[in-house]
């Protein structure tokens, strides 16, 4: 940007230059031509009637007069051009400061920000590897409990198993009620002394 405005700005020296001396040399014609022709065109038309010679320096002295104007109008269109594009410059230089400012201070608010979240990231990671160390020993320990707690179907010939021998225990202890079963019954005595 620096670089283009310098270009514009030597593009308008160049051109200032050009038209100042255009404007100064069309003056300096005018005003020699004025000096010379002013005194000889009175003389001329008052001696000799010779109106052609007058008409030819007055169209050129009209025609320079036309190119100082012109050279005039130039100046002051390329210096009021120059005068925009140098405010225009400074408006979009100060904008650019401004935008920088505002982004480094961006720049600087996102970096803290990043560092923040790295921390935060690696507490929750660490918060994470213990609360899942914590979760697999608690999932050890209810599949554990759940192997004494939960009942489980007996096989059928398991059961059919203890079925006859409760049946078994319950015959004999019928046939020791009934007396059959007795093979040794203690009877007491009673003795006295006298």
């Amino acid at each position: 940007m620096t670089q283009l405005r310098a270009t514009e700005k030597a593009t308008f020296e160049a051109a200032q230059k050009d038209y100042s001396e255009g404007l100064d040399a069309v003056r300096k014609a005018i005003e020699i031509l004025k000096d010379y022709y002013g005194e000889s065109l009175v003389q001329i038309q008052a001696v000799s009637g010779h109106r052609k010679s007058s008409d030819v320096a007055s169209t050129v002295i009209h025609i320079l007069q036309v190119a100082e104007s012109d050279f005039a109008e130039l100046l002051t269109q390329a210096r009021e051009s120059e005068g925009e594009a140098e405010l225009k410059y400074k408006q979009l230089m100060e904008e650019n400061k401004l935008d920088t400012l505002t982004k480094k201070g961006g720049v600087k608010y996102k970096t803290k920000e990043i560092a923040e979240l790295v921390k935060a990231v690696a507490e929750n990671k660490d918060s994470l590897d213990t609360t899942q160390d914590e979760l697999d020993a608690v999932l050890d320990y209810m599949s554990r409990l759940k192997d004494q707690c939960v009942a489980k179907a007996e096989p059928y010939e398991e059961k059919k198993r203890r079925r006859e021998e409760e049946i078994e225990g319950l015959k004999n202890a019928l046939a020791i009620l009934d007396g059959e079963g007795i093979g040794f019954l203690a009877v007491r005595r009673h003795v006295v002394q006298a």
